[in-house]
């Protein structure tokens, strides 16, 4: 339970789309993400953490490949905190999103996520009772994790929609933008180093 509600990049991702977008947009970046832990789940029931722990270099590949999207999140969000006609907001309602580019920016963050796939490839395997058939006992637990993780990244959704409006203006806006990116950027800092 500690793991799903300690803030990470996914719910950074989540808040920020749907203050951007409405409760919509947070819920199908919740949505992505949650794929994206469920494609772990799978890749560990059927032994590609095996495969990871035989061949290291296919995780030192996804770390850099996760610090590198970070990087470009936190980036995006110092961009639109600075340039002052992108930042503001129609106060008439949060902009009109594609639901699949707020599906695939979830589904990124999490695939893309060091700290997930750490997590679904080294510690989820451990909890399985070694009398436990291994593939049913990690997709059982992968449930329980998408179920919590899912449960709390649509409050994010509902909550970055009820901010939206206090948002909506050009500052608040821009110091939200500024201090998410700040702080996807050190989560790729952290994880890269």
């Amino acid at each position: 339970m500690p793991l799903v509600l300690s803030p990470g990049a996914t719910t950074a991702v989540v808040l920020r789309n749907s203050i951007a977008g409405g409760a919509r947009a947070g819920l199908f970046t919740a949505l992505g993400a949650n794929a994206g832990s469920f494609c772990y789940g799978l890749l560990t029931a059927f032994g590609f953490a095996a495969a990871v722990q035989r061949w290291p270099s296919v995780w030192i590949v996804l770390r850099w490949a996760g610090v590198a999207y970070l990087t470009w999140l936190g980036l995006q969000s110092l961009r639109r905190g600075w340039d002052p006609p992108r930042a503001a907001v129609v106060a008439s309602g949060p902009a009109d999103r594609g639901f699949l580019e707020d599906l695939l920016s979830g589904f990124l963050t999490n695939v893309l996520n060091p700290a997930l796939m750490a997590f679904y490839l080294v510690v989820l395997p451990q909890f399985i009772p070694r009398d436990e058939p291994f593939a049913r006992g990690a997709l059982v637990l992968t449930a329980i994790h998408i179920s919590l993780a899912f449960t709390w990244h649509v409050a994010w959704a509902f909550a970055g929609a009820r901010l939206a409006m206090a948002l909506s203006r050009r500052r608040p806006r821009q110091a939200l933008e500024l201090l998410t990116g700040l702080a996807l950027l050190l989560l790729a800092g952290a994880v890269a180093f």
